[in-house]
């Protein structure tokens, strides 16, 4: 909950905008679409593998930043977003913490919003969990692992494209598709402590996800 609370005023400094720049704060939310994916679980003697098909799921997040006054196409950011997927036996949570470069173009502009009514965008980002949690259950020998895991236990990428609507010069909808991408790699022993005595027992789980993330949010503009 700490990690999480320090996310959001992350993104909240981020939002601060200096005297040069357009400030800018979103709330978003929607439907999460992940591949399949080869699921990996370990013990000290044995491995056992298997390829996933998830269920459709949501993901939500916030994300501050600001565009550039003299280069109006050109933005910085702090995304804190909170992804799921999940599927019979197996479930991945991940609260990642993505800053951002962003790319957009203003268009019909006017007096009374001169970013553009409209603003097509496109951002990339490293990003690293702040939070996953981890459950697969795979059969025999490794059977199941379960548990909570701390910063970096999955790192990758995140590539937003939208277009936003300014309603007012201070208020904007935007609808977005974000693809996101983590590899995942949980240790049991970091989750749980100590493992009895038993070189069968699930002491790892790796896996690679690609998530297809469809968002619909407001911005707020200052």
């Amino acid at each position: 909950m700490r990690k999480f609370i320090a996310g959001v005023c992350a993104c909240a400094v981020m939002s601060t905008a200096p005297a040069f720049a357009e400030g800018f704060f979103d709330i978003y939310a929607g439907p999460s679409f992940t591949d399949t994916a080869t699921i990996t679980i370990s013990s000290k003697v044995a491995a056992t593998s298997g390829d996933v098909s998830f269920e459709h799921d949501t993901s939500y997040g916030i994300r501050g930043g600001f565009w550039f006054r003299n280069l109006p196409w050109l933005g910085v950011g702090g995304d804190l977003s909170s992804l799921h997927t999940r599927a019979k036996n197996t479930k991945f949570d991940i609260i990642p913490m993505t800053p951002m470069v962003l790319f957009r173009l203003p268009l019909t502009v006017d007096e009374e919003v001169p970013q553009g009514r409209i603003q097509p965008y496109v951002g990339i980002g490293p990003s690293i969990s702040l939070y996953t949690y981890a459950h697969a259950d795979l059969g025999p020998p490794t059977n199941s692992i379960s548990g909570t895991s701390s910063i970096g236990s999955a790192v990758g990428f995140q590539l937003p494209v939208g277009m936003a609507f300014q309603l007012s010069r201070r208020v904007a909808l935007f609808g977005e598709y974000r693809y996101a991408f983590y590899r995942v790699d949980v240790d049991r022993d970091r989750l749980f402590g100590l493992i009895a005595n038993n070189d069968n027992a699930a002491r790892n789980v790796k896996t690679d996800l690609s998530m297809h993330n469809v968002l619909l949010g407001i911005s707020f503009r200052f």
